[in-house]
């Protein structure tokens, strides 16, 4: 049993030697690296313009059948290199699933993600004159559900698991979606909302909206940079205070001040934090690993599946932790069933193909081994990580 443990304390090494294993990014024909997506224009009857949008799909998203979670991020032109490279970064981690990510492009901000008019001598940022064509939150919200979704679910595989984020006037619209139209979204990122809006009145339709909402099944992340300014971090703590007051079942919410970064630099760190707050269930509990029954494993892990899509994992280093300790307990059979599982979610980690090899030897099941072995031979070819004489002589030692 020792022998075993020390094997797994070597994953470290081969996790990090193998784990950055990045599938190739589509080359134009001038050698320009593409990966961020493409720009779609589509009309609006609703806005009664045409609305560019940026689609980014996942990495394998033509090499299988799998449907997808989406992620709707406002201002998606300026937010969209980011938000790629943070989601592949998590997904590839386990952190969260993959995703379909939908930038829309802003045409008037002012316009499109305001909630109400700004009228003269209002304070707030908007000046004497106040926004004249500010208020057209409500049409844009239903562009997003009567045109938008529709096409994206209509033309790309996805998963029912939709998630909206947006910044400042970005945040301000996701508030306003939030307590408006609860039921278009399962989750959000609310990054640096724009609550001084009109005299909060975000924060005072909040004392009704939350008072009056007994249950509500959403994850929702406010964040905001740590050295934000005037009109921004307090109005956030006074909308959350009063979530705080009346929170419904089933909420699941995080508010936070990341960092010393202002207004436009905390963009990133919130996105990052902010998904992974909403995917924070796939996080191996300590509970999950001290009270371990296989069967109870397995039907949480298709609980995760079915909420967010069959690509998703947990992170590798929790299921490698979770077999250690049946290992540790002198449970083989519930330590293989883990390594199967991960194996399945990371077939190319050779590292836990070879753990799993050394289980079933351990557990007189020498053709699952050999078969283990053998699958571990394949990746190493694929992916040129010079391991296959290594597993060959595992092979010839089994069969003999």
């Amino acid at each position: 049993m020792k022998n075993l443990l020390l094997i797994f304390a070597l994953f470290g090494l081969q996790f990090t030697t193998y784990a950055q294993l990045a599938e190739k990014v589509e080359l134009t024909e001038d050698n320009k690296l593409l990966g961020l997506g493409e720009q779609h224009l589509l009309h609006s009857e609703v806005l009664g313009e045409n609305r560019p949008i940026i689609i980014s799909l996942p990495v394998d998203y033509d090499h299988n059948q799998e449907n997808y979670p989406v992620i709707y991020v406002l201002d998606g032109l300026q937010n969209i290199k980011h938000t790629v490279g943070t989601v592949e970064l998590l997904a590839e981690s386990g952190l969260v699933p993959p995703m379909i990510i939908v930038g829309i492009e802003s045409l008037d901000r002012a316009r499109d993600l305001t909630p109400s008019n700004a009228g003269k001598n209002m304070n707030g940022g908007t000046g004497n004159a106040g926004i004249p064509q500010s208020g057209g939150a409500p049409r844009f919200l239903e562009f997003l559900e009567a045109e938008l979704i529709p096409y994206i679910e209509t033309n790309y595989r996805t998963h029912p698991y939709r998630i909206l984020e947006g910044h400042s006037f970005g945040g301000l619209f996701g508030v306003y979606t939030l307590m408006d139209r609860p039921d278009i979204f399962d989750a959000f990122v609310i990054e640096a909302p724009a609550l001084w809006w009109n005299n909060e009145e975000m924060t005072q339709k909040a004392k009704d909206f939350f008072s009056s909402s007994k249950e509500l099944d959403k994850a929702v992340y406010f964040g905001i940079g740590g050295d934000d300014g005037w009109g921004m971090r307090q109005e956030l703590i006074r909308y959350v205070d009063v979530i705080k007051q009346n929170t419904p079942k089933n909420f699941r919410w995080h508010h936070e001040e990341v960092g010393d970064e202002d207004h436009m630099a905390s963009r990133l760190l919130l996105n990052y934090h902010g998904l992974k707050f909403l995917f924070s269930d796939l996080k191996m509990t300590e509970d999950t690993a001290a009270n371990f029954d296989g069967e109870s494993f397995l039907n949480a892990e298709k609980q995760l599946m079915s909420k967010y899509g069959t690509n998703t994992r947990r992170p590798a280093g929790d299921y490698v932790n979770m077999v250690m300790e049946q290992v540790n307990k002198d449970n083989l059979a519930g330590a293989i069933t883990i390594l199967k599982r991960a194996t399945e979610a990371y077939p190319t980690y050779i590292g836990l193909l070879t753990y799993l090899a050394k289980l079933y030897e351990q557990s007189n099941q020498t053709e699952e081994a050999v078969a283990a072995y053998m699958t571990g031979v394949e990746v190493s070819k694929k992916y040129k990580l010079g391991q296959e004489d290594d597993l060959m002589i595992e092979i010839d030692r089994l069969r003999k």
